[in-house]
């Protein structure tokens, strides 16, 4: 139990991290107040600002052909595809299931640029935004034709690509490049845009959002930072990668990404790179990167009056697992999750598992990661059981400790032998109790990696939360979010602490408080669906503790060699350890002269011999 000193400095250091954040904010709205007002009106006057070159400056005769295509998922619509005779690909995707953070809006990928998805490129700087006749067109496909510089004429073939596992979000594109010149031209000068990828909100998570590619069995993910330059290197406006195998890449935000995957060939050269926009948040406009890229052609030369053709995928749709991973093989690398993708992915297809017995209700999500921490936790009941229980058990040392502690406390080493000894004495390890905690700790950052890219939790409600994917802000006070779900984790893990066996001096048992301030301040502003599992998971723990209240009090007993029956009783790993470590130490003091846990006893020999080296006292000279 923590004394009144304990709760004061808790109190204190709350007060004063809310004091910082509020200070904090004033400040920075004093300073984006001044421009926030003209930013606001600069975008409405121009929804669509340039993000990398200027808008095509086109003949005043040229007028502009769309087209859409429908992407199904049976009759469920996923995707609005918009066509453009301009640069001849996808001006914009809408998803009429996704809605814009603010306004009655829906999420449109490649918003933010002047040039369609698909579009030709020289480089990042010379994107073919040219104006091309629109000679087909289906309920499934679009057919554009036109003429760029150095008489190449180019074919464009969008065709929706059919199938269950596509679910509306895939298209293909065919490019076909005559050379109608008299000189030959190399291909490589050519490739396609891939669009943009820009947040779809001011504080949307930037380490989600990037550039990305696939080849030679790796997955590789890249941010702003190699445009932004450093101490010891100047910004560079484009990042240029030479892959030599090639599966696909492409660029995305938080929940939605746009990539390529090359049939047949292999693309030459991949260029990337981004600019800061103004995205708005509430009522405020902050700098946040935006992204494009695209995928040069191979090294390859046309001759005149000769033909060339190209396959390529196009994947634009949400970051969802079972979708993306279904596109195509490694894909689901896709999903970025990291170090603990094992456990991320598993969580995600458990997620989506529970979900489905629920339908498409509108608590589904909510209730569905309440469920999957109830089952989590289960399953590592008995790792939780076991580990209170040896926690218990060390508490009961401690009176022995604390004796020994007093006993060798100018031998440290000598306090350590003797500790091991007690725990092997009595078969307490005092690792078991750490054991679910470090269970949990992948765990939780595969739930946190997962729920930070788990596009099913958007505009997902529950109870008072409007979005599982954002904070559950229920009130402003004085200019202070009040999110609900992270306060209810930190009471819920302070009261779960209460209720678990302490060990460890007062100064641990202090700082191991204050462990829940700190998870608080970690996940205030995270998505509402990730303090929702933490709470949940406080409270099953919380229940599980007090069901193992009525259990029988665990006794200290000492473990003999043999068990009751007169067999050699197995050792555990721990156990084994001492051992093992108790005779490095013995055989340590042998070498060093030592009686093992004795004083140092001087060997025979070595000690015969600087008796007989030393000189013998002379008794000084005297005249006479």
């Amino acid at each position: 139990m923590m004394d009144r000193k304990a709760w004061i400095i808790l109190v204190l250091c709350g007060l004063g991290l809310v004091a910082n954040f509020y200070y904090t904010s004033q400040n920075a709205d004093q300073l984006e107040k001044q421009q926030g007002q003209e930013l606001v009106e600069q975008s409405e006057q121009d929804p669509e600002p340039e993000l990398i070159t200027d808008k095509p400056q086109l003949p005043a005769k040229a007028e502009e052909q769309t087209h859409t295509l429908i992407g199904k998922d049976g009759d469920k619509v996923d995707v609005i595809y918009t066509f453009t005779s301009f640069g001849g690909g996808v001006k914009t995707a809408e998803f009429p299931e996704q809605k814009t953070i603010y306004g009655d809006g829906h999420i449109k990928l490649n918003q933010l640029s002047h040039y369609p998805v698909g579009a030709l490129a020289d480089d990042y700087n010379k994107i073919d935004g040219s104006s091309y006749a629109m000679t087909a067109k289906s309920e499934n496909s679009v057919t554009f034709e036109g003429e760029i510089g150095n008489g190449i004429k180019v074919k464009k073939l969008w065709t929706l690509v059919p199938g269950d596992e596509a679910k509306g979000y895939r298209l293909q594109l065919d490019l076909s490049f005559k050379n109608v010149s008299g000189e030959p031209v190399n291909l490589s000068d050519y490739g396609v845009y891939t669009g943009t990828a820009a947040p779809l909100h001011g504080k949307e998570m930037q380490d989600k959002a990037g550039w990305f590619y696939y080849h030679d069995g790796e997955f590789e993910f890249d941010q702003h930072k190699p445009f932004a330059g450093g101490w010891f290197s100047s910004a560079r406006p484009v990042e240029v990668i030479l892959p030599s195998s090639l599966e696909y890449a492409g660029v995305n935000n938080q929940f939605f990404t746009t990539f390529f995957m090359p049939k047949g060939f292999q693309v030459s050269s991949v260029w990337a790179t981004g600019k800061e926009r103004d995205i708005q948040e509430d009522e405020k406009m902050l700098k946040r990167w935006v992204f494009t890229m695209g995928l040069n052609f191979p090294d390859q030369l046309l001759q005149a009056n000769s033909e060339q053709n190209y396959s390529l995928e196009v994947y634009m749709g949400p970051k969802s697992r079972d979708i993306v991973t279904a596109v195509g093989p490694h894909t689901d690398a896709i999903m970025n999750y990291g170090w603990f993708s094992p456990f991320a992915n598993f969580m995600s297809w458990s997620l989506n598992i529970i979900h489905d017995w629920f339908g498409d209700a509108s608590w589904a999500w909510g209730v569905s990661v309440i469920l999957l921490t109830v089952f989590i936790r289960i399953l590592i009941w008995p790792l939780h059981n076991k580990s209170t229980r040896t926690m218990k058990r060390m508490g009961k040392l401690q009176p022995i400790m604390k004796e020994m502690r007093e006993k060798y406390a100018d031998n440290p080493q000598k306090l350590n032998q003797e500790t091991m000894k007690l725990y092997k004495t009595y078969g307490v390890n005092p690792m078991g109790g750490c054991l679910p905690m470090l269970i949990q700790i992948p765990i939780f950052f595969g739930v946190f990696k997962m729920l930070g890219s788990a596009v099913e939790m958007r505009g997902a409600s529950f109870l008072w939360v409007d979005d599982l994917s954002r904070p559950d802000t229920v009130w402003d006070i004085f200019g202070v979010p009040i999110n609900v779900l992270p306060i209810i984790m930190a009471i819920t893990m302070v009261f779960q602490m209460r209720l678990t066996p302490q060990s460890g001096d007062k100064l641990q048992r202090r700082i191991f408080m204050l462990m829940p301030l700190m998870f608080f301040f970690f996940c205030y502003n995270y998505a509402a669906a990730l303090a929702l599992y933490w709470s949940t998971q406080n409270v099953v723990s919380i229940i599980q503790t007090l069901l193992m209240k009525n259990l029988p009090e665990p006794e200290l007993q000492e473990k003999g060699e043999q068990t009751d029956d007169g067999k050699p009783r197995k050792k555990s790993l721990f156990e084994k350890m001492a051992e093992k470590l108790e005779e490095v130490q013995r055989q340590q003091e042998i070498a060093s002269g030592k009686q093992p846990g004795g004083p140092k006893q001087p060997t025979a020999p070595f000690d015969q011999m600087k008796q007989a080296k030393k000189p013998k006292k002379r008794n000084p000279k005297t005249g006479g």
